[in-house]
């Protein structure tokens, strides 16, 4: 990983994704960490990571968690949630979501053609079917 990338990273890191994490944890009533494996990143996508990811996955959270029994469901179900970039060559087919061990994992190209990433009502109803 470059310079470029870290920097990117840190900027994303320290603007954003600290308040994205703080409403996560709002929403839901108890810590949620994101990890986001920035190893798995293009530089082209790593800005993207705010407003086509988080946002996302932070608007999902809080419908899911709009009545007792979607907040609690998240509460015993899920532990933390990982975030993973794929290459925008065939991301639509590759593209994942998956809950496994108490891990949420979104799996998609964060900054490709839209085709290639989940909008946040297709989080909410993955997240709704598989809890």
């Amino acid at each position: 990983m470059g310079l470029q990338e870290k920097k990117a990273i840190r900027m994303v890191e320290e603007q954003y994704l600290s308040d994205y994490q703080n409403e996560i944890n709002t929403t839901v009533g108890k810590e949620l960490p994101i990890k986001i494996n920035w190893d798995t990143f293009e530089l082209e996508y790593i800005k993207f990571v705010p407003s086509v990811c988080l946002q996302r996955l932070t608007d999902a959270i809080k419908n899911v968690c709009e009545d007792d029994l979607g907040k609690e469901s998240i509460q015993e179900s899920i532990n933390t949630i990982e975030v993973n970039c794929i290459p925008n060559e065939d991301a639509e087919a590759n593209k994942s979501l998956k809950i496994e061990d108490s891990t949420f994992t979104l799996t998609a190209c964060w900054g490709g053609h839209h085709s290639g990433y989940y909008p946040d009502i297709a989080l909410k109803e993955f997240i709704e079917n598989n809890l």
